[in-house]
């Protein structure tokens, strides 16, 4: 199925790849990394929406799902993770004879012809999987990468590098990560998620140890040392492990004298008990601290030289819809974020705080997964400890079944909010959010809009709005 040069890039001209689930973040760069590996690349998904235009551009079609959008010149079916067995699109790729396979084990066929660096962990994955990409592109290294996320300064989220290494985030969910056999296997984090199909902690260790065991006898595992359930992990698993941290002394790679400024964070980088230099990051919290120093231990340890990565670090301007600053209309800060998990969530809202200090803070949240809202719902409230104002919308259902939809609302949560003190309101429609937020911000107020489903068209419809008003305000 796949030919591959060595001299050269992937070479899928006489493919046609169809994608059941193209619109999720993962699906969406292996299409593209697929369209531009010169396959003809189809798609669909339940409802097409707006994500499916950049893909529309590349020449990628997409289409509603109803089991009628294959043809016989379909080579390969990829499905996505949270594809049902009983899918209608599926169900006809099988009766027609068409070899199918989900995400990550066609991650895992394109990394086997390459030298895999996958990152792993609940969280910061995709700025992690970024900082490392831009890094080795920089250094000349032209990786293969697949991130779930977009990169504007990669042009993308996906490409087919003719160099040596592939780099790609390595998800949890339903232990997809356990397909692949990394060189390189860093694990950002481990903490509780996926709910809805992991049983406990416990649970959620021995999958991320068996990631762990994974990696390359030649290569190693890069590691947290300063989280907790990743020490865990480190120990039960027994490979070489290169660790990282801010608290742990004894981390291999470690930030010290760390200062958080409005305009970046920067720190000293000792490595094996050794300074090497000043470094700095324009992304914002101490969070995307440590995801810095994972990308410094990937490709040092990869063999990129600390005077590339600081360069390259620096200049680093992060992922799209990561704590991304999308406008500032009428001196209002309008920040997108993927946040969708407590820790993330307390985790974006201090970097607002670092780089706003004694500003308003309004928030924007839209709940991701009714199962993950009601198993977390006490954790979710006390996220929002700091906020100035927090609207929810009405949870974004994924993968949630008719029970899930009916055990937990976003009023429950606003409710749960109230009740520890904290200034939340219920907002089910986005245009009545965008309404409010026109109505109340002035000049130095910050909006944060957070969620990993559809939130983000609020974002960028309260821009022009803002703006009006403020030409208003000028003109009065």
């Amino acid at each position: 199925m796949l030919s591959w040069q060595r001299s050269g890039k992937l070479d899928l001209s006489n493919e046609h790849w169809h994608f059941i689930g193209i619109l999720g973040t993962g699906m969406r760069s292996m299409a593209t990394y697929a369209a531009q590996c010169g396959a003809r690349v189809t798609g669909s998904d339940i409802q097409p929406s707006s994500a499916a235009e950049a893909l529309v551009r590349q020449g990628i079609r997409v289409a509603s799902q109803h089991g009628r959008t294959l043809d016989r010149s379909v080579t390969l079916v990829v499905m996505s993770q949270a594809i049902e067995d009983s899918n209608p699109e599926l169900m006809q790729a099988r009766r027609l004879g068409m070899r199918v396979v989900r995400y990550p084990e066609l991650l895992a066929l394109l990394m086997e012809c390459q030298k895999g660096i996958a990152v792993a962990g609940t969280h910061g994955k995709s700025t992690t999987t970024s900082m490392i990409a831009y890094v080795m592109q920089r250094a000349g290294l032209d990786p293969s990468y697949m991130i779930g996320a977009e990169v504007p300064q990669l042009g993308g989220g996906s490409h087919p590098g003719a160099g040596e290494y592939m780099v790609a985030e390595a998800c949890e969910y339903k232990r997809s990560f356990l397909c692949l056999a990394p060189h390189i296997g860093v694990i950002t984090n481990v903490d509780a998620d996926h709910l809805d199909y992991y049983y406990d902690m416990w649970d959620i260790q021995e999958a991320f140890t068996e990631f762990a065991r994974s990696v390359d006898e030649d290569g190693c595992l890069i590691a947290n040392a300063d989280d907790d359930n990743t020490r865990t992990v480190m120990e039960q698993a027994d490979v070489r492990t290169v660790t990282y941290g801010i608290d742990d002394k004894k981390a291999h790679y470690r930030a010290e004298r760390l200062w958080r400024a409005k305009v970046h964070s920067n720190f000293d980088l000792v490595c094996r008990g050794k300074k090497v230099d000043r470094f700095a990051t324009k992304l914002f919290g101490t969070h995307n601290v440590l995801n810095a120093l994972a990308a410094v231990a990937a490709c040092h340890e990869a063999g990129v030289d600390f005077a590339q990565i600081k360069e390259a670090l620096a200049d680093f301007d992060g992922a799209a819809r990561r704590v991304e600053m999308i406008g500032n209309p009428w001196n209002v800060a309008i920040i997108s974020d993927y946040a969708h998990h407590p820790r993330e969530i307390s985790a974006s809202i201090a970097a607002m705080h670092q780089r706003f200090p004694n500003q308003r803070i309004f928030v924007i949240f839209q709940p991701h997964q009714h199962s993950r809202t009601r198993k977390m719902l006490p954790e979710f409230a006390e996220a929002f400890r700091t906020a100035w104002v927090t609207y929810v919308t009405d949870i974004y259902a994924a993968r949630d079944s008719q029970e899930d939809r009916r055990s937990v609302s976003a009023l429950d949560l606003v409710r749960q909010m109230n009740h520890i003190g904290l200034l939340a309101h219920y907002v089910p429609e986005f245009h009545e959010i965008e309404q409010i937020i026109v109505g109340d911000v002035i000049p130095d107020d910050v909006v944060l809009v957070m969620g990993a489903g559809n939130i983000n068209e609020v974002a960028h419809n309260i821009i022009p709005k803002i703006a009006e008003k403020g030409r208003r305000q000028i003109a009065a």
